[in-house]
C-alpha cells in the first residue's frame, strides 16, 4: 500500500490567486538587522544593505515591489509592508547592487517579522521570529517526522495492519497544529494534510474536520477538495453540486465564489452533463465579463465542451509511430485507448509514468492500447527516456507529427494531457495534469459498456 505525500499549499492558495479585482491589503511589520562581520569590513558601517519582498500573481504577470528598504549605519532595517493576501513570499537581500541571500518570510495581517543576520554566510547565521513563523516551525517538524514514517510505508517497511493506526496518528497530530496556531498559515496547511490523510482511511472523521473548521475561507478549499469528492462518491452529481452550493453560501470572498463556480461547471462536464455545463458557462462569462483570466477560462473549458466533451466523436488526428505504422481514429475503432500528450521531460509525467505502466498491463487484457506522443524539442530527450524504460506501448516518431495541429485540436493547455477513447472512438474523458489518477474510473465505465454489448 502506497500513500502519496502531496503538498496542500496549492490547494489553499489557489481560490485567493488569479482575480483581476483589486484585494483589500493587508499590513505586517518588518523589523531587523543585518550587520557585516569585521574581517570584511571593519567601518561598522553597516548601512546601504537592502531587503526586497516581492509578489508575482502567476507566470504570466510582473514582478511586483511590496517591500523595498535599506538599512541604517547600524544595520536597522523596519518598515511596513503591505501584500494582498496571507502566504508565503520571496525576500531578497543585496548590497551594491550584488544580491547576497534570498529567503522567504510568511507575511499574515497585523504579524511583526523580527530577523537578524551577518554578512557574509546569511544562508547559514539568518533567523526570522514572527507569530507565523514559529507555527511553521511546529509544522515543519511534525511534516519531518511524517515524512520519515512515509518513507518507511512507501518502503514497505511498516505492516499493512499498522498503516491506519500510523496515519490516524500523524492526521491527530497535524490537526493539533491546525488548533493551536489557529489562523496561522500553517495552521491552515496542517487542518489541510490532516483532512487528505484522514481521506484515505476515515472519510466519516475527515467530513466532521472539514466542518469544524467551516466557515473558514482557508479551509473551503479543502472542503471543495475532499468534502466535494466525497459527497459526489456518496450522494451523485447533485448531492456534490448541492454541497459546492453550501460552500458557496459560507463565504462572501468572490475570488472563491468564482473557484467554485469553475468547479461546477467542470463537474457537470466530467459527469458529460454537457448541456448543463454549456449553460452555467454561458452564465460563467456573463458574469465574470471583465476579468480577463476568468474568460481565458471560459475560453479552454468552451472548447473542450463544444469538441472534447465525454460522448463526443475523437477528432481526427494522424501521427507516425517509431516503428512506421500510420495512427488515426479509423484505424483504432473496435478497441479503447489512451493518447498521452506530453513532454516527456515533464517531472509529472515521469512521476505517473509507473502507474501508467501498471494501467497498460491490466487493461491491456481488454485491448486497451496507449499512445504516447511526445512534445519534447529534443529527439535525443525522447529516447533517453525510453532507453532507460522498458517501452511497453507505441511511442510518436519525433517529427512524425503536426505539433501545432495536435496540441489545437486537443486545446492542450496542461501537460501531461490525455483523452481516453472506447471502442466506437468516442470521448471518454480528457485528463489534465494531474486528473489521470480518476482514470481507472473510466476504463472500468468501457469494459462495463463492452459487457452490456456483448
Amino acid at each position: 500500500m502506497k500513500i502519496r505525500h502531496t503538498s496542500i499549499l496549492a490547494l489553499l492558495t489557489i481560490v485567493f490567486a488569479n482575480c483581476s479585482s483589486e484585494p483589500e491589503m493587508q499590513t505586517a511589520l518588518i523589523n531587523g538587522k543585518i550587520t557585516v562581520a569585521d574581517s570584511v569590513d571593519s567601518s561598522k558601517d553597516y548601512s546601504g544593505i537592502q531587503l526586497l519582498i516581492t509578489h508575482r500573481e502567476d507566470v504570466d504577470s510582473e514582478v511586483d515591489t511590496l517591500f523595498l528598504e535599506q538599512s541604517n549605519r547600524l544595520g536597522n532595517i523596519t518598515g511596513k509592508v503591505e501584500f494582498p493576501f496571507q502566504g508565503i513570499y520571496p525576500v531578497y537581500i543585496s548590497r551594491n547592487g550584488n544580491v547576497i541571500g534570498s529567503t522567504q518570510f510568511i507575511l499574515a495581517d497585523n504579524d511583526t517579522i523580527n530577523f537578524s543576520g551577518e554578512l557574509p554566510g546569511l544562508s547559514e547565521n539568518f533567523e526570522v521570529d514572527s507569530r507565523e513563523n514559529r507555527a511553521m516551525e511546529v509544522y515543519n517538524r511534525v511534516d519531518k517526522g511524517f515524512r520519515r514514517v512515509l518513507a518507511y510505508i512507501n518502503a514497505g517497511a511498516v505492516a499493512d495492519t499498522l498503516i491506519e493506526d500510523e496515519l490516524r496518528k500523524w492526521s491527530d497530530l497535524f490537526w493539533e497544529v491546525y488548533e493551536n496556531y489557529p489562523g496561522t498559515f500553517a495552521s491552515n496547511m496542517a487542518g489541510g494534510e490532516s483532512v487528505r490523510l484522514l481521506n484515505t482511511f476515515d472519510q466519516n472523521l475527515m467530513m466532521q474536520r472539514i466542518n469544524d473548521a467551516l466557515p473558514s475561507d482557508e479551509m473551503i478549499g479543502v472542503a471543495a477538495k475532499y468534502g466535494f469528492e466525497y459527497k459526489a462518491e456518496t450522494q451523485g452529481v447533485e448531492g456534490a453540486v448541492s454541497y459546492l452550493d453550501s460552500l458557496q453560501d459560507l463565504t462572501k470572498n468572490p475570488k472563491i465564489k468564482r473557484a467554485l463556480d469553475q468547479e461546477r461547471i467542470a463537474f457537470y462536464f466530467d459527469s458529460a452533463r454537457v448541456d448543463i455545463a454549456k449553460d452555467l458557462l454561458a452564465e460563467f462569462e456573463k458574469e465574470y465579463d471583465d476579468d480577463p483570466k476568468a474568460q481565458q477560462w471560459a475560453k479552454t473549458i468552451g472548447y473542450d465542451l463544444s469538441y472534447l466533451a465525454p460522448g463526443y466523436r475523437v477528432p481526427e488526428f494522424s501521427f507516425e509511430t517509431d516503428e512506421g505504422e500510420i495512427i488515426a481514429p479509423d484505424s483504432l475503432v473496435g478497441k479503447p485507448y489512451i493518447l498521452e500528450i506530453t513532454p516527456v521531460a515533464s517531472r509529472l509525467y515521469q512521476n505517473q509514468y509507473d502507474r501508467t505502466v501498471v494501467i497498460h498491463q491490466i487493461y491491456q487484457n481488454y485491448d486497451l492500447e496507449v499512445f504516447t506522443i511526445p512534445l519534447d524539442k529534443s529527439e535525443v530527450t525522447v529516447q533517453a527516456f525510453f532507453d532507460e524504460r522498458v517501452k511497453h506501448w507505441s511511442v510518436a516518431k519525433f517529427g512524425g507529427f503536426d505539433v501545432q495541429k495536435l496540441i489545437e485540436t486537443f486545446n492542450v493547455t496542461q501537460v501531461p494531457t490525455r483523452i481516453l477513447i472506447d471502442q466506437q472512438g468516442n470521448i471518454v474523458r480528457k485528463y489534465v495534469a494531474e486528473d489521470f489518477t480518476d482514470v481507472i474510473q473510466g476504463l472500468n465505465t468501457i469494459i462495463k459498456q463492452n459487457q452490456k454489448g456483448s
